[in-house]
């Protein structure tokens, strides 16, 4: 079994409890960050800043992932990660309390829950190996034609004051499937921008095997999918405030 389906076998028999706690926090999991996970310097470690839910009672919790699909289900668009050891996770937050695949089936874990799980740990001598760093992120031109998809798309910017360019690039974590990045040099709300390009490309382009990040030029990793590369739409004309 793997860690998905211990937690749904856990969440049904209590007796399988036991085995799908031993199997977490032997496991790496998926925790969200506000900003790319950065080295610090001279030390064996990283820094990063994690997002918090609050759930119905109104108690601050960090959300983790089983799988990075679940991450990507929970965020509905692409952000920044880090794939953790789920003991080394623990031991970070000690002092929180934790909720695993939020939105979904799932757990939550108490401070006090936590801090119990780090002591068994300790005195069964269980050691967290963890990743060292992010994985990588390999960006690429896309291997298939997509003029259609860059047309519909440079269509619906044409309409958008506030866009400058639009690239497309193919964008591959480790060893999972490549998925599809658009990154837009814009001013103004991405958020309002991005769900509206979302509606016009589902609503105008056909293809529905493609899946789809948003990114704006904006963020440092952005910067780095496209550098060099060549966008597929550019503004023709200057804004008003620039002529």
């Amino acid at each position: 079994m793997n860690l998905d389906e211990l937690l749904k076998s856990a969440i049904n028999d209590p007796s399988r409890r036991s085995i799908f706690l031993q199997t977490l926090i032997r496991s790496d999991i998926f925790v969200i960050c506000r900003n790319p996970v950065r080295p610090e310097k001279n030390q064996k470690g990283v820094r990063m800043e994690l997002v918090t839910v609050r759930n119905p009672e109104g108690e601050v919790l960090v959300p983790f992932f089983t799988s990075h699909k679940n991450m990507q289900r929970f965020a509905r668009r692409y952000v920044e990660c880090y794939r953790i050891n789920c003991l080394r996770f623990f031991d970070l937050i000690q002092d929180t309390s934790a909720v695993l695949n939020p939105n979904s089936y799932g757990k939550e874990f108490s401070s006090k829950e936590i801090r119990a799980i780090l002591k068994i740990a300790k005195k069964l001598h269980i050691k967290a190996i963890s990743y060292n760093e992010f994985e990588t992120l390999s960006y690429r031109e896309p291997k298939e034609d997509l003029a259609q998809l860059t047309k519909t798309a440079g269509k619906f910017f044409s309409t958008q004051p506030n866009v400058d360019r639009a690239f497309l690039v193919e964008m591959q974590k480790g060893s999972e499937k490549p998925h599809l990045l658009i990154v837009v040099d814009m001013l103004g709300n991405t958020r309002k921008l991005f769900v509206a390009l979302a509606r016009y490309l589902d609503k105008n382009h056909q293809k529905e095997n493609h899946h789809l990040y948003f990114l704006s030029y904006e963020q440092a990793l952005a910067k780095k999918a496209v550098k060099n590369r060549t966008p597929f739409y550019k503004r023709s004309t200057k804004r008003y405030f620039q002529r």
